[in-house]
């Protein structure tokens, strides 16, 4: 039977009803018989958007709201202007987050639910990882709200406090205002201790959030698998906790016991499965093998952040170059480079470690040198540090210090931040005897660190390295320069005083003789000297001069085991009073010390047919001795005694 325009009213009092129980399932075909009737209904396109979409339809949403917004029958302006936060929305659940974020950017999106659309525009700002504009939405958001979402809203803002946090932990925000009403907040605020490696800290918070989760999850009557669930990603951070504690057994078996849960979390396995094989490192590989397959799930990644999933693809690499897998490697580089475009410092120290590993340093080399000079300097990263080190280390082995010196004089400025980089620099100059450029180097990092107004304790180090540089440079008017603003900055040490006395004597006698007064007297070093603590000090003395501590109670309880003595075997009718008995009594005659070997005079009479050879021994090659020259000579026979005849 074909439905009338009389039978729309009727449908839409179905369509609520169905909408109040949640079966939009049967409300989707109700939806349906009312667009047979008017297909251009606004109201009921919009119903049928909605319950495609709480039926996880997004693409079959998406396809119909882009057909239409192409009906020919709408003008122009009505199609743009049409469901475009609940495009957005289906974009934003398919994990096309750009897109979504153009949609809610543009002109289109209509002003009707502006808290509806401002809250998807934060969470795919979320999404991004673009913390700080999140965070002046959700606060925003709190403000203009009134409505039974605030706890949801403060969970995301603590999330987003602890994004802030990861991309730099010096930031400041204020999670203590923010109560712990839920599970979920309590879990955010230890991962806020975690990205300020506050670990200890952190394990505290979260084990209270595993505690509040247990029993809330316990009175709202979920089963033992969801509560198991619930509580699995609780406890893989307390487990990554002990991982960056140290405690590798302690988080190796609960990453485990985890894994044997059969969680539907791909996201959650694959990072547990990531941390097992870092635990492992180049043991048990049979095990690291299956994991790190594990980890690298392309379902998983999109509920990952960014830098999971680089650490993942990252471990995945190494893991086939350490295991002698490097075709896998190779074949996954440029995978790497597609999904991570910034960070092709990573894929360069990678590249570079598989050829060394193929036994290619100097393709190891090139790889590093063409990123190096090739590169942009105006913004380096810690890594882009690496890749110049690595390239340092490898020129260094060959000994090519001019070409360590052009690597690292390309740097920008942020080399000065680094002072062990500094350093290996200025051993370099004065390697090749480039002085004047250790100067240069030295005057520049100085100037940089003041201008930045670095710690005391780094000027003052600055300060003494240059200090000493110029003096052995026989230059003690710079060294006094620089041994003056150390004086200023923490006061006179007499350790400074006397460098200063030292430098002074170079050029200026009387200004060394006036610095002698500010030093100390010997009464005064005398009487600062503790003799007590000094003659308790073991170790200065050594083992012959220490005194012997009393005797406590703890001591005395402790008493040395006296040896027993064994007891001497002595033989039969052995007389106590006589001498005593041979101690080599037990050995063989021919084996005593005092037994004399019976002289043969038989033993140059030679024994079975004559002409006849023994077997010669067995005689290893050996360099033949040097010998006289001496001419040939002929063996003759020797002459045989007569017989001596004699009276019987």
């Amino acid at each position: 039977m074909p439905v009338t325009e009389v039978n729309v009213s009727n449908l839409f009092s179905e369509l609520k009803k169905f909408e109040n129980s949640g079966e939009f399932d049967r409300a989707l075909k109700v939806v349906n018989k009312i667009l047979e009737v008017d297909s251009n209904h606004e109201k009921a396109i919009h119903c049928k958007i909605v319950c495609l979409i709480q039926l996880n339809e997004f693409e079959e949403a998406l396809k119909y709201i882009d057909s239409h917004n192409d009906n020919k029958n709408k003008n122009e302006e009505e199609r743009q202007t049409n469901f475009q936060l609940e495009k957005a929305y289906c974009l934003y659940r398919l994990n096309n987050v750009g897109e979504s974020l153009k949609c809610l950017d543009g002109n289109n999106v209509s002003d009707d639910d502006d808290l509806g659309t401002n809250e998807l525009k934060a969470q795919t700002l979320y999404r991004i990882e673009n913390f700080e504009d999140c965070y002046s939405s959700y606060v925003d958001l709190i403000k203009n709200s009134n409505d039974d979402y605030e706890d949801e809203r403060m969970v995301n803002l603590a999330a987003i406090i602890v994004g802030l946090k990861h991309s730099n932990s010096n930031i400041k925000y204020d999670l203590a205002s923010i109560s712990n009403s839920t599970y979920e907040i309590i879990y955010n605020k230890a991962c806020a201790l975690v990205a300020t490696e506050q670990y200890a800290k952190a394990i505290g918070k979260l084990q209270d959030a595993e505690m509040v989760c247990k029993k809330f999850l316990e009175d709202d009557g979920a089963s033992e698998e969801e509560i198991e669930s619930e509580l699995a990603i609780i406890r893989a951070q307390i487990a990554y906790c002990n991982q960056r504690m140290n405690k590798t057994d302690q988080a190796l078996k609960s990453y485990n016991e985890i894994l044997r849960q059969k969680l539907s979390d791909q996201a959650l396995i694959a990072v547990i499965s990531n941390n097992i094989v870092a635990i492992h490192r180049d043991q048990n590989l049979f095990d690291s093998k299956k994991k790190i397959r594990m980890a690298l799930n392309e379902n998983a990644e999109s509920k990952m952040s960014s830098n999971q999933k680089l650490n993942i693809h990252y471990n995945y690499c190494l893991f086939m170059i350490n295991t002698n897998q490097f075709d896998a490697c190779q074949k996954h580089l440029p995978i790497f480079r597609s999904k991570f475009p910034k960070y092709e410092a990573d894929a360069v120290l990678i590249e570079a470690y598989l050829y060394i590993k193929q036994k290619n340093q100097a393709k190891a080399i090139e790889t590093l040198k063409n990123y190096c000079f090739s590169r942009r300097n105006d913004n380096t990263t810690l890594t882009d540090l690496e890749v110049a080190l690595f390239l340092t280390e490898l020129l260094l082995k060959q000994g090519d210090l001019d070409g360590c010196t052009k690597v690292l004089e390309n740097l920008d400025e942020t080399k000065f931040a680094k002072l062990a980089i500094v350093s290996i620099l200025i051993q370099i100059y004065e390697k090749m005897m480039k002085i004047k450029d250790a100067e240069k180097l030295f005057d520049q990092c100085i100037d940089w660190h003041e201008k930045h107004k670095s710690s005391k304790a780094t000027l003052i180090s600055l300060y003494n390295e240059a200090a000493k540089f110029y003096l052995n440079q026989n230059k003690p008017q710079t060294s006094v320069k620089y041994l003056e603003k150390i004086v200023k900055l923490q006061g006179k040490n007499p350790k400074i005083i006397s460098m200063l006395i030292n430098a002074y004597s170079l050029f200026d006698v009387q200004k060394a003789k006036s610095l002698q007064k500010e030093l100390p007297s010997i009464e005064e070093i005398l009487n600062s000297v503790d003799i007590e603590h000094l003659e308790n000090k073991n170790w200065s003395l050594g083992v012959k001069y220490v005194k012997k501590v009393k005797d406590t109670p703890k001591t005395l309880a402790k008493e040395k085991r006296k040896k027993t003595k064994r007891r001497k075997i002595l033989p039969k009718n052995f007389d106590p009073n006589g001498p005593p008995p041979d101690p080599e009594r037990w050995l063989p005659k021919y084996e005593r010390s005092n037994y004399r070997k019976k002289k043969d005079k038989k033993a140059g009479v030679g024994k079975g047919t004559q002409g006849a050879v023994g077997d010669m021994p067995e005689i290893k090659p050996s360099p033949k001795p040097v010998t006289s020259p001496m001419g040939p000579r002929q063996q003759r026979p020797t002459q045989k005694k007569k017989k001596k005849v004699g009276r019987k």
